[in-house]
């Protein structure tokens, strides 16, 4: 049997099975698990890179368990897994997860490697909480990205005299510039509201565009303020990556 299986039994005192996926690389067969009940994938294999080290890694499971329910699809999310990665010691290689360990730290190291298996494997639960503030860097993501036949420009005071009034996102165009704000709360939406109405008393030519975060769960008062004084709404920032750019080049034509 290969060392690697002997060094990690002793670093597991025995509590551990094994069950070989290819050559060199074995399962470790333990009872932690995922929260739907399906064991964690960790695998063991010697280092490449440090002699008489052991590799744990994953073979690209975790995040091909991630995908099912939750997409890395913005750079502000690929920023935080990268966070994940640094704060538990843990390296990526096309997919792939993993941690090298000493052999007389292996158990200490499985479990490290485990802790950031559940963390990553939890981001799907930000799309009710923490995805929230994700909103805005991934608009300024999409509008940096998407639309930069536009010119954008972040954080303008079209009136001099009135700074606290910013557009989010100020875009060229031949006609009129569109000013662009994204509303994730009911604060936001007062705040573009305000703004675009002042805008309109001071004669500034611009067309309005409003993206939601998600227009049906702000209060109605709130979306109908806004509905009053912008051209164009985007219901969702999915609505807007999705035809936004169509939307805007024909309203710029």
């Amino acid at each position: 049997m290969s060392s690697v299986i002997e060094m990690v039994k002793r670093g597991f005192e025995g509590q551990v099975d094994f069950y070989q996926r290819r050559e060199g690389i074995w399962q470790l067969v333990f009872p932690v698990f995922h929260e739907d009940g399906d064991m964690i994938d960790v695998f063991v294999c010697s280092s490449p890179e440090k002699n008489g080290w052991i590799r744990i890694r994953d073979m690209g499971l975790t995040l091909m368990r991630l995908s099912y329910v939750f997409e890395i699809n913005t750079s502000a999310k690929e920023r935080i897994l990268e966070a994940l990665l640094t704060q538990n010691g843990v390296m990526a290689d096309e997919g792939e997860f993993y941690l090298d360990s000493p052999p007389d730290m292996v158990f200490q190291s499985v479990m490290q490697f485990v802790g950031l298996v559940q963390k990553v494997c939890n981001m799907r639960l930000w799309q009710k909480d923490t995805i929230k503030s994700l909103f805005y860097e991934e608009l300024e993501c999409f509008v940096f990205e998407s639309l930069e036949q536009f010119k954008p420009r972040k954080d303008v005071v079209p009136l001099e005299n009135y700074p606290v009034l910013e557009v989010d996102y100020v875009l060229e165009a031949e006609r009129k510039p569109f000013f662009l704000y994204g509303v994730g709360s009911q604060d936001k939406a007062k705040t573009a509201a305000i703004g675009l109405l002042e805008f309109q008393k001071a004669q500034i030519p611009f067309v309005g565009v409003i993206v939601y975060e998600d227009m049906e769960r702000l209060p109605k008062k709130a979306s109908t303020y806004l509905t009053r004084n912008a051209d164009k709404q985007f219901t969702s920032l999915s609505d807007f990556r999705s035809s936004g750019l169509q939307v805007l080049q024909r309203l710029a034509a």
